[in-house]
């Protein structure tokens, strides 16, 4: 993805039934010369339903031992839907710790033409797309990358919006959209 070299990994048989998705994608991405890496995860159902949807990272992560230390909103310019390059993409933005490590954490929730933060709005066009579409498809998108230490939250940010804005296009035209509503 642009200068940024990925190296694929896998999701565990057990996780992979308990999360009964229906493709993915983890991956960790480098760029030549830089320190930190930046964690790519995908999840992608082509049918949501009771036991078988979307795992918020706001849920899953605190029942991973995980702090939610601070959580917001953030725009990443210029990765916007449309191809005008003033347009922001509004990400869930989320910085956690474990003991002594820290994360950064950005996602969001993306499908059937929408791209949305909030958790409970997202199960709403669910419902709502079922019935006016019959479509329950969508993926969750997250990026992570280690904080380092407190100083280096702005740098942790920076990296993250800059991988961002280099694949969201590719998200777009890789996750199934249909036009919005």
């Amino acid at each position: 993805i642009g200068e940024w070299r990925g190296q694929a990994a896998e999701i565990s048989a057990g996780e992979l039934d308990a999360l009964k998705l229906t493709d993915y994608i983890i991956a960790t991405y480098v760029r030549p010369g830089a320190a930190e890496s930046v964690e790519l995860y995908v999840a992608y159902y082509s049918s949501q339903r009771k036991g078988a949807s979307i795992h918020s990272p706001k849920a899953c992560l605190p029942g991973g031992g995980w702090v939610i230390d601070e959580f917001g909103q953030v725009p990443v310019k210029g990765a916007g839907a449309s191809d005008n390059q003033g347009d922001s993409l509004t990400v869930n933005r989320s910085l956690i710790s474990l003991g002594e490590k820290r994360m950064l954490v950005y996602y969001w929730f993306q499908g059937r033409g929408r791209i949305i933060t909030n958790e409970y709005l997202a199960k709403w066009f669910i419902f709502w797309d079922s019935l006016t579409r019959n479509r329950t498809d969508g993926a969750l998108v997250r990026v992570i990358t280690v904080v380092p230490d407190s100083s280096q939250v702005e740098a942790a940010d920076q990296r993250l919006q800059e991988f961002i804005l280099r694949a969201a296009p590719r998200l777009s035209y890789s996750i199934p959209g249909g036009s919005p509503v």
